[in-house]
């Protein structure tokens, strides 16, 4: 598979052949919000969307929470700039969380997130 990808307004196309993460299935966003921790889970609907990505292997995840209403009452105390990146073992558990590119030692593949080597 080649993908092209262009930066708009910059006149680069950068093309590969690496595979790219891919949305989940009905099934696995389910398991994977499940996964998630309770007070995530506890978040009012219309305060905070879950953007789900699966890594083209379908053994990681990357949950990335994305304000709806950050400016509302409400929902102002579930903004946050953080992500999780989630594994499928038995089930689906939390690896990383935090708001940097994790460390290359948790073998995230690349087409989900970029490592660290200094983490």
């Amino acid at each position: 598979m080649v993908a092209t990808v262009a930066f708009a307004g910059s006149g680069i196309a950068v093309a590969h052949s690496a595979s790219l993460a891919r949305q989940p299935t009905p099934a696995e966003r389910a398991a994977i919000i499940r996964a998630l921790p309770p007070d995530v889970q506890r978040i009012p609907i219309g305060c905070v969307w879950l953007a789900v990505t699966v890594s083209n292997n379908g053994r990681y995840a990357r949950v990335v929470p994305q304000d709806l209403n950050a400016g509302s009452r409400t929902c102002a105390k579930y903004s946050g700039n953080g992500y999780w990146i989630m594994k499928k073992l038995a089930r689906w558990k939390t690896v990383f969380l935090g708001s940097v590119d994790p460390p290359c030692s948790l073998h995230i593949p690349r087409d989900l997130q970029p490592c660290s080597k200094h983490s």
